[in-house]
């Protein structure tokens, strides 16, 4: 019997086994704890893994309609189409270079653009507005003659005239000219000019009439 014993012994020495007594009081562990290893993974992990570099579907909402309006609101910066036409033109023959015969004592020292502006039955426009508006020798102008004015009855009826500089001067589409209403609204095209440093040509005659 003692051999027997010695033998066990040294069997689970080799083995590297150690017998823990357990007494009859000591519980035993529950199933839970005497599960080795990992548990399975639910249906709802295995997914997530399996779709692990793929993007979930996105749910998309479809809009249901239930209060259409049945009046869209009016918009309140609707653009002004640019192509309706002014209703007066620049005259055919229109702009002239001329000597200034207005004010003779001045020579070469007054350049200017004057005229007249006539309406849908060949009349003369009066108190309409006819401003110029660029750059002469390197300034800024922004000059505005009222057409039937005394000043220029000279140029006939319903006429204007701009003083633009003291002094004659060359200048290419610089400067330009346009003829508003007295509530400020154009009622002609940007009408552009050129300029000359010549004494023959220092007044500038630009002519409108209402567009056939």
């Amino acid at each position: 019997m003692k051999k027997i014993f010695i033998m066990i012994i040294t069997i689970l020495i080799m083995s590297g086994c150690v017998l823990v007594p357990v007494s009859p009081s000591t519980p035993f562990p529950s199933s839970q704890t005497q599960i080795i290893g990992t548990l399975p993974p639910t249906a709802t992990e295995a997914q997530s893994q399996i779709n692990d570099d793929t993007p979930a579907p996105i749910a998309t909402l479809v809009p249901t309609f239930t209060d259409v309006p049945t009046q869209l609101p009016a918009l309140t910066n609707t653009p002004q189409s640019t192509a309706t036409p002014f209703p007066i033109k620049l005259q055919s023959g229109s702009p002239a270079y001329i000597k200034n015969f207005a004010h003779p004592s001045d020579g070469c020292a007054w350049l200017g653009v004057a005229g007249q502006v006539f309406g849908m039955d060949g009349k003369p426009l009066l108190n309409n507005v006819a401003m110029v508006t660029g750059k002469i020798d390197g300034k800024t102008i922004e000059i505005v003659g009222v057409t039937g004015i005394p000043e220029a009855d000279i140029y006939g009826p319903g006429g204007y005239e701009i003083k633009i500089s003291d002094q004659i001067s060359n200048s290419e589409d610089l400067l330009s000219i346009q003829i508003f209403n007295l509530n400020g609204i154009p009622i002609s095209e940007v009408v552009p000019f050129d300029t000359y440093a010549d004494c023959g040509k220092n007044l500038i005659i630009i002519n409108f009439h209402y567009k056939d």
